[in-house]
Order: C-alpha cells, then structure tokens, then sequence
C-alpha cells in the first residue's frame, strides 16, 4: 500500500507540476496568442491526466474495499 501511495503521489505531481508551470508563465505575460492557446491546451490535457489518475485511484480504492469485506 505505501508503494501505490508513493506511486500516486508521483503521478498526481507530473501534471499538477505542468499545469503550475503553465500557469505562472501566463500570469507573467508576454506571450504570443499562439503560445497562449498551446499552453491553455496543455493545462487542459495535463487536468484531464489528473482526472484519469483520480478515477483510477478511485476504482482501485473500491476494489480493496471490496476484497477486505
């Protein structure tokens, strides 16, 4: 369980750590509309990752739950 956790938690940072970098280049400013629309884009792609890692997480939550009854 602590290497799923430490797994996880691993996975979750990748694309939290994506959309904070994105993120704070916006706010900084001085970026084209192009570049703004490719990091808007990866922003979306990397929350939609996070998504996915969640709802993974949660079947796999289940499950255990499931067994251990």
């Amino acid at each position: 369980m602590v290497k799923m956790t430490s797994s996880l938690d691993h996975e979750l940072r990748t694309p939290l750590a994506a959309i904070q970098g994105f993120v704070a280049l916006l706010q900084e400013g001085g970026v084209s509309a192009s570049e703004e629309r490719e990091y808007l884009l990866m922003i979306a792609r990397s929350a939609q990752r996070l998504q996915v890692l969640l709802d993974q997480n949660r079947a796999v939550l289940r499950q255990i739950r499931t067994e251990s009854d």
